[in-house]
């Protein structure tokens, strides 16, 4: 038997060794052989199809299963997911190394789910009074997610600041929601520390496009929109959320750009932000707000409904 035919063969055997939980469901075209010899778990392998057609919630689910178990991972290759439930990545066991998932362009839509978020990212096992540390959750790659939801389509951390995000990395997150509820919106940063975030978060709801519930010593850039009466593009709301680098921020198509309400809310620096809403800024609570080299789109009629601890360069 020539070489590259045994070794086939071996892989074909310890891959059948596997435990039956682990066993895909074979896509089109993807082979047992291929996917054992991958150094991810390929959501494919466990029976997506990503056609924007069939319903993957399950498949992700035990795709995301294996990758928590084999510690590899997750891949989501190109194409739409069509979601019924949440996909909620609880990476606990792996908290103190990371957890990885690498989007190619992947779109999990979810736009069947009402009133729950489609993506949750969490570390569960803590308390708000002792709160879980949890380390180096990365998404890499461009990952869009699609949703018609009164909640926020996304949603990192846990709401009741139960589980601390260190040094997350988010590459390049697309949220839509068209939802256009009053809870309706794009992205929810609960309890994250010493973080790198680019994400695109726009809604038709009247919540906010990202909102920072207790965000700390990170980095984030982007943009936020949310359209309907109320909406937000930018909101600093509830914890203590301080000493965040916002770069280079598009703020448009909302009734306020920026959001400051949270008494908590210190030293935040916004670098070159862009506002193109009626309302600029309406910082109502917060303290040692600094917008480093502003700029105000032609729509815009009210720069400061309120300004409570801003400063202005210049």
């Amino acid at each position: 038997m020539a070489r590259c035919c045994v070794i086939a063969a071996i892989v074909l055997i310890m891959f059948s060794q596997l435990p039956s939980w682990l066993l895909p469901a074979h896509a089109a075209g993807i082979t047992p052989a291929a996917c054992a010899a991958n150094p991810w778990i390929d959501a494919r392998c466990y029976g997506a199809t990503g056609n924007d057609r069939s319903d993957d919630t399950a498949a992700l689910e035990r795709a995301l299963a294996a990758a928590m178990a084999t510690d590899e991972p997750l891949l989501l290759p190109h194409g739409t997911f069509r979601l019924t439930r949440p996909f909620v990545i609880d990476y606990r066991t792996r908290s103190d190394t990371g957890f990885r998932v690498i989007s190619m362009g992947a779109v999990l839509d979810g736009k069947s789910i009402s009133a729950n978020p489609v993506l949750e990212i969490e570390c569960s096992g803590g308390t708000p009074t002792s709160p879980k540390g949890c380390f180096y959750f990365n998404e890499q790659g461009t990952l869009f997610v699609n949703a018609n939801s009164d909640s926020y389509a996304v949603v990192i951390g846990r709401p009741d600041f139960s589980d601390a995000q260190n040094s997350m990395k988010i590459d390049h997150l697309i949220v839509n929601n068209a939802g256009a509820g009053r809870r309706a919106g794009g992205l929810q940063l609960n309890y994250v520390l010493n973080s790198q975030i680019f994400a695109v978060a726009d809604s038709a709801g009247g919540a906010a496009g990202i909102a920072l519930e207790q965000t700390q010593i990170s980095r984030i850039s982007g943009a936020g929109s949310a359209s309907a009466r109320g909406g937000v593009g930018l909101l600093l709301e509830n914890g203590y959320s301080f000493a965040n680098t916002i770069d280079a921020m598009d703020l448009e198509v909302a009734p306020t750009c920026l959001a400051i309400v949270s008494r908590y809310a210190a030293h935040n620096t916004f670098i070159s932000p862009y506002f193109a809403c009626q309302t600029a800024v309406d910082a109502t609570a917060g303290s040692g707000t600094r917008l480093v080299n502003p700029q105000f789109g032609g729509n815009v009629g009210t720069k400061f409904a309120a300004a409570d601890g801003i400063a202005m360069t210049p």
